[in-house]
């Protein structure tokens, strides 16, 4: 007796729109406070070490910054915080605990690449290159 119940919920919902958001072919809605890609603005940055030691997820490691970079004088030891998106769970401590702010936050979520999935491009582009002539 079930069965024309079975049916009709069958037909319904052969004729009713999806359920699910159609991504990639339709925008998915981001809110304001949403926890993307983040990294580090050099032109602030110390160098310290502190998000790399607070990084609960062992993510982020501080790296020599290129020679062709101009490095500003409140980063001596030329490092910058490396953040690697493929073991990054977004916690975002690294961010609370900088003293200098220098982290810039984004609600990038399309993280998924075949290519090197790191903030080293997003942080050197804030730093200018040397001119070499």
């Amino acid at each position: 007796m079930r069965r024309p119940k079975l049916l009709k919920l069958t037909l319904e919902n052969l004729v009713s729109k999806p359920a699910t958001v159609q991504y990639p072919y339709q925008p998915t809605v981001i809110e304001p406070d949403f926890r993307g890609r983040h990294y580090a603005d050099l032109s602030k940055c110390t160098g310290c070490s502190l998000c790399s030691i607070e990084c609960p997820a062992d993510t982020i490691k501080m790296t020599p910054i290129p020679q062709e970079y101009e490095v500003p004088k409140s980063n001596p030891r030329r490092l910058y915080p490396l953040i690697n998106y493929g073991r990054c769970i977004f916690c975002y401590r690294c961010i609370t605990v900088c003293p200098f702010n220098a982290y810039v936050t984004t609600n990038e979520y399309r993280l998924a690449d075949t290519a090197k999935n790191d903030s080293s491009e997003l942080s050197l582009s804030t730093l200018k290159k040397t001119v070499k002539g």
